[in-house]
C-alpha cells in the first residue's frame, strides 16, 4: 500500500512539473526566465462581455471615489490591468455600428483643434513622438505589390478634458505659475490611433476597418494601435495603456542573445512591418536612424528582461527596475488569454500590451500628487529600483514607439540596454514644459494647445517637444552617471 501510494505521489509531481513547464512556453522567447517568485494570474470578469441586442455592452470602468483606486494602500497591480481592458472595450462597443470612441469622442490635431471627422478619420500625421522623421513604412517587396505605404496617427479626447484644455490653456499662455498645481479631473480621456491604408494588407480581414481622409483623399483605413490614455482616482498622472493589432512585427529572440551579442532578427513569414527576406538589427528601430520598414519588438508587454551569465549558462533575467517584472508579466499575459476565451468579433484581433502609472500611495489628495508630479518633473520616467513608475515600465506600441525601444538617440546594442537607458510613456509626457511645472503638461494636447495659443506653428511645436524630451532624457542618463 505504501509503495503505492508513493507511486501515486510520484506520477503527480512529474505531471505537475510537466505541466508547469509548458505554461512557460511563449511564443516570444520569454522562456526559462529567473526570479520569476510570482505566479500571479489577472482575469476579465464576465459582465464585460454582456450581449445586448446582438452587441457587446462593456459597462465603463469605475474611476472615481467609490473605485478601487480610491484606496491606495490595497488597490493592486492587476486593478490597472483590468482598467485598461475595460476602458479600451468600452470605447469598441458598437453605437449604430460604429464603435463609441468615433462616435462620443472629439478628434482634435496636435495642437487641440477640433477637427471635422464627419466624412472620416482626418489622417495627416506621420511623424512619431519621438523625432520628426521618425516615420514607419511597411515593407519595400520585390515584386512591388502590395506597395510600402505611411502609417498615420490621429488623436481623440473627450469632452472633459477637452473643455479642462480650453478653460486652463490661455491662463497658462499668460501666467503658468497659476495653474502650477492645476491637474485634469478624473474621467479625462485622451486617445492616440495608428492607421494604415487597408488596401495594402495582404489580409485586412481581421482589422478593424473604417473610412478614414488621408491628407484629403478618401481611403479606407485599418487601425493598427490605441493608446487609451485616463485620469483615475489619485492618478492625476493619467494611466497609459496601449493596444496593438496582433502580429505586426516578429519579436527579439532572446533566446539566441546573449549577455554580449544581440541575436539578429529574422522571419520566415511576412508580417505588415517586416519582409521575411530582411535581417534587421537594433539600426533598425533607432531613431533619428533613417531606416522606417522591417521593424521588431523588444520587450514584450513593456517588460524589460536581460541576459546574464549564472555559472556556465546565459540565462534570462527580468530587469531590476521599480516594478516586479515576474508579477506585472504574468497579470498581463493572464488577463489578455481571459480576454480572449470571452471576445468576439474583429476587437478580438488586438491585444494589449501593458501600461504604466505612478504609484501614488502616502500623497494623500490632488494637491499631494500634483506636488508630487511636480518634484519628479522631467524624471518622471525614471524606473530604478526605489522609484515610483509601475507597471510597464517599458511601456511601448510597436506602431508608435518603434524607435525607442531601447532608448533614445543611437544605442549601440540591445544587450547594453539597461534600466537608467529605459524609455516609457513619461520620459515624453511630465510636468515639466519650459521651465514651468504643472500635470496639465503631461498631456502634450495641452502643450500644444498654449502654443497655438503663443502663434507656434505645429512644427515649431513639435519641435519644441523633441528638444525637451532629449533634454529631459539626457538630464537623467547624467543623473543615474554619478
Amino acid at each position: 500500500m505504501e509503495t503505492k501510494k508513493k507511486s501515486l505521489i510520484l506520477i503527480a509531481l512529474i505531471l505537475f512539473f510537466a505541466c508547469k513547464k509548458e505554461s512557460n512556453g511563449d511564443k516570444d522567447n520569454y522562456t526559462n526566465i529567473k526570479n520569476s517568485e510570482t505566479s500571479s494570474e489577472c482575469l476579465a470578469p464576465v459582465d464585460w462581455f454582456t450581449i445586448v441586442n446582438n452587441t457587446r455592452n462593456t459597462p465603463p470602468p469605475n474611476e472615481g471615489p467609490t473605485s478601487v483606486f480610491a484606496n491606495n494602500a490595497t488597490v493592486t497591480n492587476c486593478d490597472f490591468h483590468q482598467w485598461s481592458w475595460q476602458k479600451f472595450l468600452w470605447l469598441t462597443n458598437e453605437v449604430n455600428g460604429v464603435p463609441l470612441f468615433m462616435t462620443n469622442l472629439i478628434q482634435v490635431n496636435s495642437t487641440g483643434q477640433r477637427l471635422d471627422s464627419s466624412n472620416g478619420i482626418v489622417l495627416t500625421d506621420t511623424a512619431q513622438a519621438s523625432s520628426a522623421t521618425d516615420i514607419l513604412k511597411t515593407p519595400n517587396y520585390p515584386s512591388g505589390a502590395p506597395k510600402s505605404t505611411m502609417i498615420y496617427y490621429s488623436i481623440f479626447m473627450d469632452k472633459l478634458l477637452y473643455t479642462t484644455m480650453l478653460k486652463y490653456g490661455p491662463i497658462a499662455k499668460n501666467d503658468p505659475s497659476k495653474v502650477k498645481d492645476v491637474t485634469f479631473p478624473v474621467g479625462s480621456l485622451e486617445l492616440k490611433t495608428s492607421w494604415i491604408d487597408a488596401s495594402v494588407l495582404k489580409d485586412p480581414s481581421s482589422y478593424f476597418i473604417t473610412q478614414g481622409v488621408i491628407n484629403g483623399v478618401k481611403t479606407r483605413v485599418a487601425l493598427l494601435g490605441m493608446h487609451v490614455v485616463g485620469v483615475v482616482e489619485n492618478h492625476p498622472e493619467f494611466v497609459w495603456a496601449t493596444f496593438e493589432h496582433d502580429n505586426l512585427a516578429p519579436a527579439y529572440d532572446w533566446s539566441k542573445a546573449t549577455p554580449t551579442i544581440d541575436a539578429p532578427v529574422t522571419s520566415t513569414v511576412d508580417y505588415p512591418f517586416f519582409n521575411k527576406r530582411s535581417t534587421s538589427t537594433v539600426t533598425n528601430i533607432t531613431s533619428k536612424n533613417g531606416i522606417y520598414t522591417d521593424v521588431f519588438s523588444v520587450y514584450k508587454y513593456g517588460v524589460p528582461i536581460e541576459k546574464a551569465i549564472k555559472g556556465s549558462h546565459n540565462v534570462q533575467l527580468y530587469m531590476k527596475t521599480s516594478q516586479n517584472g515576474s508579477q506585472n508579466f504574468n497579470n498581463i499575459r493572464t488577463i489578455n488569454e481571459s480576454v480572449k476565451k470571452q471576445l468576439k468579433g474583429v476587437w478580438n484581433n488586438y491585444f494589449y500590451n501593458g501600461s504604466i502609472w505612478i504609484n501614488t500611495e502616502g500623497y494623500n489628495g490632488t494637491p499631494a500628487q500634483a506636488a508630487l508630479l511636480d518634484s519628479l518633473s522631467g524624471t518622471l520616467s525614471e524606473s530604478t529600483p526605489g522609484k515610483l513608475t509601475r507597471g510597464s515600465i517599458a511601456a511601448y506600441n510597436i506602431t508608435m514607439e518603434t524607435y525607442v525601444q531601447v532608448g533614445f538617440g543611437k544605442p549601440s546594442s540591445i544587450h547594453a540596454n539597461t534600466v537608467d537607458n529605459i524609455v516609457n510613456c513619461f520620459s515624453c509626457h511630465n510636468t515639466s514644459h519650459k521651465s514651468n511645472l504643472s500635470p496639465l503638461y503631461i498631456s502634450h494636447l495641452f502643450t500644444g494647445y498654449v502654443g497655438s495659443l503663443k502663434g507656434l506653428s505645429r512644427k515649431q511645436i513639435k519641435q519644441e517637444h523633441v528638444d525637451e524630451i532629449m533634454a529631459d532624457y539626457n538630464l537623467r542618463l547624467k543623473l543615474n552617471s554619478k
